[in-house]
């Protein structure tokens, strides 16, 4: 209730302010509900974890004449999109020293039937060892509808297709172990390519 009075009051502020026309509102999260106070259902999982649950967030794009109202996405994106989707909506242009690691969605922003132009999104998620939220440490990697996670601790894999299988429940790793070896040589190669650390002595902390 607390979020609704405060997305209503910044609102009602940029309309005072003659600005609403002209202002991209974006609500969305950085991880899934913490499971010991709430419910992502059906959803698995929750904050820390690689399962839906932990990283499916709302994602609700508001910009008058630009985004259609009342309309539904079902294309997956990632917040570091916001940068470069940003970017492109202002026609601005991006330091040439900095490094974008996510693509713009603006074309999707403006018809949800187009699919931005990715297949594969990938998490990292290293810890030395499980903390109070029951963070899991893994790894993560979508390709269409295919999702592997990465479990660094047990070096154990586990194989989702979300598209039957939303609540991550049916492991079909053994049922396809070319998808799974595909995946993770995917997610591997990824986390080279941006120097990703993983657990190991020295630990990270």
């Amino acid at each position: 209730e607390s979020i609704d009075v405060g997305v209503g009051m910044i609102r009602s502020k940029l309309e005072e302010l003659d600005l609403a026309e002209n202002t991209i509102v974006i609500f969305s999260s950085d991880n899934g509900g913490e499971t010991n106070v709430t419910s992502n259902a059906p959803l698995r999982g929750g904050k820390s974890q690689l399962y839906e649950g932990g990283i499916r967030v709302p994602l609700i794009v508001s910009w008058p004449d630009c985004t259609p109202p009342g309309q539904v996405c079902v294309h997956p994106t990632v917040n570091t999109d916001f940068y470069p989707t940003l970017l492109d909506a202002s026609g601005s242009s991006s330091d040439p020293t900095h490094i974008i690691d996510g693509i713009t969605t603006l074309e999707t922003w403006k018809n949800p039937d187009v699919a931005p132009e990715r297949e594969t999104l990938y998490w990292h998620y290293p810890l030395d060892r499980s903390h109070f939220l029951g963070g899991v440490s893994s790894g993560a990697v979508r390709d269409g509808n295919w999702k592997l996670i990465e479990h660094f601790d047990s070096e154990r894999t586990q194989l989702y297709s979300l598209a039957d299988d939303l609540s991550e429940q049916k492991d079909v790793s053994s049922k396809h172990p070319e998808t799974v070896a595909k995946l993770l040589n995917k997610l591997r190669v990824w986390r080279d390519s941006v120097n990703a650390r993983t657990p190991s002595p020295p630990l990270l902390t």
